[in-house]
């Protein structure tokens, strides 16, 4: 598993427990930024023991070759994150495909930062663990991250109706995908 992975503007690397306030500091700087768009928190989501046990799990669930996320850093910053790829869901058998996650600081949109490193993270993703399809599930009014995830090469595939529950409500949500097309059996 490859821990760190550098592109020409930014550090993607995978965070330790001990590095939890990074990840707290990120989530309550974009508290309002996010929330729109994700499931309803955990009550002690914004406290440092649930992201140190959040960094815990996630790095059990890599061993495991069930996720890969890499959290974002601009070089020039290298103390505070600007962003998060996630990888989750991965099936491997008949399947070898995944959903794709990210986010981005606010103040870190529009800077190319978020296609930079998801197409880094996906190499790592095609050469370690040779998935074949990315799914992203986008809510059909984040037309910033529609755009992003068209940017990026994914195809539209239809409108999955009430899929996912966001702010005590189904949401519906535009499924795209990505075919690794090197994928060979």
């Amino acid at each position: 598993m490859q821990m760190t992975y550098q592109t020409e503007r930014l550090t993607l690397t995978i965070l330790h427990p001990n590095e939890a306030d990074k990840v707290l500091a990120f989530y309550e700087n974009n508290k309002e930024h996010f929330e729109p768009w994700e499931p309803e928190r955990d009550p002690n989501f914004y406290t440092l023991p649930y992201q140190r046990l959040s960094l815990s799990i996630e790095y059990n669930l890599m061993l495991q070759s069930k996720l890969l996320r890499y959290w974002v850093f601009h070089k020039e910053k290298p103390g505070t994150i600007i962003g998060s790829v996630n990888f989750y869901n991965m099936i491997k058998g008949s399947y070898y495909t995944c959903q794709l996650g990210y986010k981005f600081d606010q103040y870190h949109t529009g800077n190319g930062y978020a296609v930079e490193s998801i197409l880094a993270a996906m190499e790592i993703l095609f050469s370690d663990h040779k998935i074949h399809r990315i799914e992203a599930n986008i809510m059909p009014a984040n037309l910033r991250s529609i755009h992003l995830i068209e940017k990026l090469g994914f195809g539209y595939e239809g409108l999955s109706k009430s899929s996912i529950h966001i702010n005590n409500k189904w949401e519906d949500h535009a499924r795209y995908a990505y075919i690794n097309t090197a994928f060979e059996d």
